[in-house]
Formats: C-alpha cells, structure tokens, sequence
C-alpha cells in the first residue's frame, strides 16, 4: 500500500489556502488507513502491534527512506513538503552552528551502560515540527472534515491527516471511550496531529536501526545496540567491546 497525494488529486492543497472549501472525500483506501488508529502506515501497509504498541519487524525490501535524507524522513512520517521546508527553515534559525554525522545516526552512550542508536539531527527537527504546531491560530471545524483539514492546513499529508478525523465506520468507540465523538472532539486537533507524527517517528527509528542490523552494519546485545565502525567487520566491531571498553564509555558518559 502507497496511497500518494497524486492518487487523490491533493497536490494543490499542501501548498495553497484551497483546503478551507475542499471536501474531503474519504475513498475506502482511506478509511481503511484511518480507522487503523495508526496500524498501517500509507507507504508499508499493516505494523503489527503487540497490545497497544507497535511490534516492529523489519522485512528486507521495505520502504524505508535514507536516515542521512532529511526530506525523505520527514515525507516518511507523514508532513507535506511545504511543512518540511518550514521547519528546514526554523531549525536553521535556532541551531546555526549545529553538526551531525553525515550518515544521520550516531551511538549515545548512558551512564547506566545502555547504548541506543540515535538519529540526533532528525530528532531535533521532528521536536522543532511538534513545537510549532501551537502557533497556527486559526479555526477550524470539529468535525471529521475539519479536523482533517486542519491536519494538512499543520504540514500533514493528506493520507496522514485522515488520522485526525473519527470517521464514522470506525465503531470501535464501544472498545475505546477515546472514539467516542464526545470525546474525540473535544480534543485539540494539534494534540491529534502530533499523535501522528511522533508515533510514526518512533517507528522509524525502530525500523531504521533494525535495518542496520540487518545489514551488519550494527547489533543487539543486553545493553543496547552498537554501531560496526568504519573499516571494522562486524566480528572485530564485537571483540573490540571487552569490559574495559564498555567502563570506558560509561566513565566518558558522565563527563
């Protein structure tokens, strides 16, 4: 499943006002997506999900974009390319100076031994997107339609603003109190359109580490996951982790 804004003739509503008269037409595609409260993503289809959480699995093939491609990230989980260039823009103002590894991810080191891969530079422009989402002031509708709208009047893609609207075949309100229209609407659709964004953020993270170790460019042990350094193998990159190493990076952790 790619569900693309050419698919439904949305181009002209991520870079004009002409979403305030547009009427959302929800073809079954989009249903499906939107009912699934986050369960499909538009460009992989279904994420499995162990209770309330998603389950990521990686599937060798998958459409993940280049964690170093800043845009392609950020179409990822789910803001129009008009929104990418604001916050383009907004970061830059606010961190001129800032450097990150070229390839986009990097080793953090805790003081507790606990080592993620992170994507720093990402990180912070999906924080610089949720930050200014409470600076739009204008009205909007509480209605399915209206909150859509206001989805992509905030940088959402179309296919992703379907997230904020509660359609009406989505009956599942009698399991969750949370899609109930009393309750969905009196939500802020800010709050609803960054419950978009982050989740699928997190999940890119997910899928995108898990994709290293597939590629034996990183790997898992009891304290986290750990980078194949340049012009390592991934069994030197292993031995060079002894316990003097590990207190090492614990020790320079705190400092």
């Amino acid at each position: 499943m790619n569900i693309t804004n050419d698919d439904l003739g949305l181009d002209h509503l991520v870079l004009s006002e002409e979403y305030k008269d547009f009427k959302f037409e929800c073809i079954p595609e989009l249903v499906k997506i939107g009912t699934s409260r986050g369960a499909i993503h538009p460009s992989i289809g279904p994420i499995e999900l162990q209770g309330q959480f998603s389950d990521c699995v990686y599937r060798p093939g998958m459409a993940l974009p280049d964690p170093a491609d800043t845009v392609e990230c950020l179409e990822w989980i789910g803001l129009s390319d008009r929104k990418i260039v604001e916050v383009n823009q907004r970061f830059h103002e606010l961190y001129p100076q800032y450097q990150a590894p070229k390839c986009g991810y990097d080793e953090k080191h805790h003081q507790n031994g606990q080592i993620p891969i992170t994507f720093p530079l990402l990180d912070k422009m999906v924080d610089v997107c949720i930050k200014g989402l409470h600076l739009c002031i204008e009205d909007f509708e509480y209605t399915h339609e209206g909150y859509i709208k206001r989805g992509i009047q905030q940088g959402l893609r179309p296919q992703f603003a379907i997230f904020c609207g509660l359609h009406e075949d989505d009956s599942r309100d009698l399991r969750d109190p949370d899609l109930s229209k009393e309750k969905w609407f009196n939500k802020d659709p800010d709050e609803l359109i960054a419950n978009c964004i982050i989740p699928f953020w997190v999940e890119l993270q997910m899928f995108m580490v898990l994709r290293l170790v597939h590629e034996d460019e990183a790997w898992k042990d009891h304290h986290g996951h750990w980078l194949v350094h340049e012009g390592q193998s991934l069994d030197e990159a292993k031995a060079r982790l002894d316990d003097a190493e590990r207190q090492r990076l614990r020790e320079e952790a705190i400092q």
